[in-house]
């Protein structure tokens, strides 16, 4: 399952050489024109007993990750998209993205956590990162921009943002702890990053079946600004005003409902606060190296 315009067009110019590697191992290639005819083509290989691969970012991912967990169906992927954070934390060579292929062959199959969130009436599946706040905004911008892409698109969306943005006012609750706080941004962690390799929960792993939450407190623009390359060794939760919780049932709140605050996971828009997360436990059956860091799966694909 091809998504073409993942990776700002860097999967429709490899739609050639991604046909080659797939006519060798006997798989058949069907190119998406949205998430919808995405889902529609996953849903019907799934019914019918095959695996899907995902070819694309961590939007496309996260899809196909979630219906794979409806149907009990069997998931690998080509990160041929942006940021590839879900495919990065599995161990997949993110330079090297066609040899992805040859783990249909060669890799083994495991399980692994998904986050399920619920925002302005949407149920989606996330992989990756879910957040709100200052980053949500950021990600609303870098979603309309196609000449730059990776870290570095994120990073500019950050320049852009911090000159409007302010800290905003939220109520987070972890497993029934309810915290009222001011915030630069909250996200909540299944896998360990987001934006092209920012390890904005660096402590979270695919198989314990919690979300790691990251919440940047009110600091300045400029020590904002100053802190935010930790964030790439992920040794910003040392900062003070950073705080880190982890639970199995996270939600948000806006305490102040005139300003529209959204929520995105693995980079797509999911709706507009309240929202509500969870951590599904072994959700998703995939085909990873033989390194990954992920338990055996009990069945074979």
């Amino acid at each position: 399952m091809v998504n073409p315009s993942a990776g700002r067009g860097r999967t429709r110019k490899l739609l050639p050489r991604l046909t080659d590697a797939f006519e060798r191992v006997d798989v058949d290639v069907s190119v998406s024109t949205d998430f919808d005819d995405a889902r529609a083509t996953a849903r019907r290989a799934f019914d019918a007993g095959h695996g899907v691969v995902a070819c694309g970012g961590d939007g496309t991912v996260s899809e196909l990750a979630g219906l794979a967990a409806e149907t009990g169906g069997v998931l690998a992927m080509v990160p041929t998209g942006a940021g590839n954070d879900f495919a990065r934390h599995l161990g997949l060579d993110l330079r090297r993205p066609l040899e992805a292929v040859r783990l249909l062959e060669t890799g083994r199959l495991g399980s692994v956590d998904l986050g399920r969130a619920e925002a302005g009436g949407t149920t989606a599946w996330f992989a990756s990162v879910a957040n709100t706040g200052f980053d949500s905004e950021a990600n609303r911008w870098a979603n309309g921009v196609r000449w730059v892409g990776g870290t570095a698109l994120y990073v500019l969306a950050v320049m852009r943002t911090l000159v409007t943005y302010r800290p905003h006012r939220f109520r987070l609750t972890v497993d029934g702890a309810i915290r009222d706080m001011e915030a630069w941004l909250l996200a909540v962690g299944n896998a360990r990053c987001y934006a092209g390799g920012m390890k904005i929960t660096p402590g979270a792993e695919l198989d314990d079946g919690q979300l790691d939450v990251c919440v940047v407190g009110p600091v300045s623009r400029l020590e904002f600004l100053r802190s935010f390359p930790k964030v790439f060794r992920g040794t910003h939760v040392a900062h003070p005003a950073v705080v880190m919780l982890r639970g199995r049932e996270v939600s948000i709140e806006s305490l102040d409902p005139r300003l529209p605050i959204e929520l995105y996971g693995s980079g797509e828009r999911i709706g507009r606060l309240p929202a509500r997360l969870e951590a599904v436990p072994g959700a998703v059956r995939v085909m990873v190296p033989q390194t990954a860091p992920v338990p055996r799966a009990a069945a074979a694909p």
